[in-house]
């Protein structure tokens, strides 16, 4: 019986994402990114809120609309308090999501590291080793972009190890590999070529032993 080993990486953001629209300041097209900051209009039952952002050159400011005229009690304590406090959960995730932009093109693809761990290892039949990668943010970045970063390998070389089954994705076809990473994905890696399956291995579990692949 061989044993089992399972590894987690977690895609993290390094850069917050930029929102390319008109610039007052610049007067060209500018690069905002959030401040983390919320803007909050009441009218009676009725609210309006913003999510503040800045210009990357000269800091001009533009409220991105987050709802218009909404009737307070149809927001929850929860969110309303969020807003309020300026919670910066909150304000990440709206601006990971993007949403109504005016049609102004987003860059959710700043530079990236992995936090890695080792999940569980023990005994099992299939001799497998199993890579997890989660991608809370939804990174717009590509499986083969992630496995080159944490595996210290060029991407022709991933692909490669893609073509001759080295790895293998879960329930999906290897087109994935080309692909943006979902919120969460399975890689297995083989063990029919030893040689080339062991040198994989010690780069996945050196991976595992710290806490963050930059």
């Amino acid at each position: 019986m061989s044993s089992f080993l399972k590894i987690e990486w977690t895609v993290l953001y390094n850069e917050k994402p930029a929102v390319y629209r008109p610039c007052s300041g610049c007067r060209t097209i500018g690069a905002f990114a959030s401040t983390g900051k919320f803007r909050l209009n009441a009218n009676g039952s009725r609210m309006d809120a913003w999510l503040i952002y800045r210009c990357r050159a000269c800091g001009a400011r533009w409220n991105r609309p987050l709802f218009e005229r909404r009737r307070v009690k149809s927001i929850s304590r929860r969110q309303l308090q969020a807003l309020q406090e300026n919670d910066p959960v909150l304000a990440q995730r709206l601006a990971r999501e993007g949403g109504s932009l005016g049609g102004w093109r987003t860059d959710n693809c700043g530079s990236f590291s992995l936090m890695s761990r080792i999940v569980s290892t023990g005994p099992a039949c299939t001799g497998e080793t199993l890579l997890v990668i989660r991608n809370p943010d939804l990174a717009r970045v590509r499986l083969d972009q992630v496995l080159a970063h944490g595996l210290a390998l060029p991407r022709k070389e991933v692909l490669r190890l893609f073509r001759d089954g080295m790895f293998r994705v879960q329930e999906a076809s290897d087109k994935v590999v080309r692909r943006p990473l979902p919120a969460e994905i399975a890689v297995e890696l083989s063990s029919r070529d030893e040689g080339g399956s062991s040198g994989i291995l010690r780069r996945l579990i050196g991976s595992g032993r710290g806490e963050n692949l930059s």
